[in-house]
């Protein structure tokens, strides 16, 4: 059929079992869009907002294979139904308005601006190959207003995983007066290869580079390119995922012209590699490698090359966490980073959460580095009300309990390590086991230590509506838990504490947290 764009989205009906079908756009000559929706005019679960404004006032041949009705409706706006008010969306992580929502990408601080990039499906509440980039913006990292669909896919395939940087110096040549280029790497499918994009207006505008691929094919699913301006080699470095756990780093001068320089081997991780520089408690500058389960190296550049100093480490011990990608260009050499925190419940029209923005710090314990990933200090943008309790004896005979407020919520627990026994830590219905013995916090199937040095304790957890996030040690262990036996449990609003020997905390706050759609 013909259609003729007048407005910013078109709606189609989805059913989650359904057949996946494809839709093709075309202007009469090529395909100027496709996406695949499970199209489903009977028992639609789901409603998918296809964003078609770029191509306002053009008349387009609209088809479907396989061939069956078509039935949509227009609007210019996404208008679901009590929208970041349905019962079981997260109220203190962002979420996609609509669809599904995974990895970080192109994270950047520009002018005052959070922007944050992530990979978006709008067609369907589940992973699909027709990749796009949608776009949120905050000032403060934890208030975020989703914007434009940034990235689409095209005749180069889907717009996979990828980061950003400011050209400070210019070497692209692609600087507006005081405005200098933001400029995104990115991969695209067919075949995978490195692509770069920029933009000179906050990304109201964003142009493709004319020499794409950056770097072209390389081997099986080479994807998710991750740059930094790295001062001890006085030029840009790329790490990129290549296949297993293998990852390539290359450097340039110019971002345009790559040299690959170094293989790195980064056991039991794959893909979305991460790479920054932090100073450490004693104010020496490291560089540390993550890939997108949380495990890392620490090293040092020197000869050309990256030198891990220590063996590969663990920060996140939890199940949900995945893809994490650390903000560029944020002043006062922060590092701070997010995650894609996986789950999907029935029968919400999104799926996907971003773990709450995590400050990342290093320190030398026993000469051995540990990152520390605790919440930012943002986060008390948030803070609705504080209660306070010290000096906490729990019997074996006699639980604390106190009751909830239907809200999310930050517990934070100190003690001494040195107790003995077990823990029971219970928020609404839901049971974090700490065991002193064995030095194991267990939430689920989940597992992290409770604390490197077995003197004191803490632990923080952040509980929304569809799960939990816990640091421990200082934020040394991270760990997520976004599943049916994590979420929260409104029927059971009340918090307890229970152990089978008397234990001692010397201090628990119980902070409610107001929602960041409000």
């Amino acid at each position: 059929m013909k259609i003729t764009i007048e407005s910013n989205y078109l709606i189609f009906p989805v059913g989650t079992v359904s057949a996946p079908k494809e839709l093709i756009f075309s202007d009469g000559t090529d395909v100027v869009y496709n996406i695949v929706v499970k199209l489903d005019n009977y028992a639609p679960d789901f409603y998918a907002y296809i964003d078609v404004k770029r191509f306002k006032g053009q008349t387009l041949e609209l088809s479907v294979e396989p061939e069956m009705e078509l039935i949509f409706r227009e609007c210019d706006t996404i208008d679901v139904e009590n929208l970041y008010h349905e019962p079981t969306r997260p109220q203190i992580h962002f979420t996609a308005k609509n669809g599904w929502l995974n990895d970080p990408n192109g994270l950047i601080y520009i002018d005052g601006t959070y922007h944050m990039f992530f990979q978006h499906n709008p067609g369907d509440v589940h992973w699909r190959k027709s990749k796009h980039w949608g776009h949120a913006i905050s000032k403060d990292l934890i208030h975020w207003e989703e914007t434009d669909i940034a990235l689409f896919p095209d005749k180069r395939g889907a717009m996979f995983s990828g980061s950003a940087i400011l050209d400070h110096n210019n070497v692209l040549g692609k600087n507006e007066g005081e405005n200098k280029a933001a400029v995104l790497f990115y991969t695209t499918t067919s075949p995978y290869c490195q692509n770069m994009s920029y933009s000179t207006d906050n990304f109201k505008t964003i142009n493709h580079y004319e020499g794409n691929p950056i770097i072209p094919f390389i081997d099986d699913r080479n994807r998710d390119p991750k740059v930094v301006f790295c001062d001890e080699l006085n030029c840009y470095v790329m790490i990129l995922y290549i296949t297993d756990n293998l990852y390539y780093l290359f450097t340039s001068d110019n971002l345009t012209d790559w040299t690959h320089i170094q293989s790195i081997n980064m056991n039991a991780e794959r893909e979305c590699p991460d790479i920054f520089h932090i100073n450490d408690n004693e104010g020496n500058r490291k560089w540390v490698i993550m890939g997108a389960r949380d495990k890392y190296l620490v090293g040092k550049f020197e000869g050309g090359k990256f030198i891990p100093e220590q063996d590969i480490m663990s920060l996140h011990y939890g199940a949900c966490a995945y893809a994490g990608q650390s903000f560029s260009n944020l002043p006062n050499n922060r590092v701070v980073r997010m995650v894609w925190n996986r789950w999907y419940v029935k029968p919400n029209s999104f799926s996907g959460q971003m773990g709450i923005p995590m400050e990342l710090s290093l320190i030398k314990l026993n000469d051995i580095y540990y990152l520390q990933a605790n919440p930012v200090e943002e986060i008390k943008t948030l803070y609705n009300g504080i209660r306070k309790f010290e000096n906490i004896t729990v019997l074996p005979e006699n639980e604390f309990k106190t009751n909830l407020t239907d809200s999310p919520y930050m517990f934070k627990i100190k003690g001494d390590h040195r107790n003995s026994g077990n823990l029971n830590i219970c928020a609404f219905g839901r049971n974090i086991e700490v065991d002193f013995t064995k030095n194991e916090l267990k939430l689920a199937d989940c597992i992290a230590p409770i604390s490197i040095t077995k003197k004191n304790f803490e632990i923080t957890v952040i509980m929304d509506r569809c799960g939990m996030e816990i640091f421990t040690d200082g934020g040394k262990a991270y760990m997520s838990c976004l599943i049916d036996y994590a979420a929260m449990d409104r029927n059971l609003p009340y918090f307890t504490l229970k152990s089978d020997e008397t234990l001692e905390i010397n201090e628990l706050e119980m902070i409610t947290l107001n929602s960041i759609w409000s």
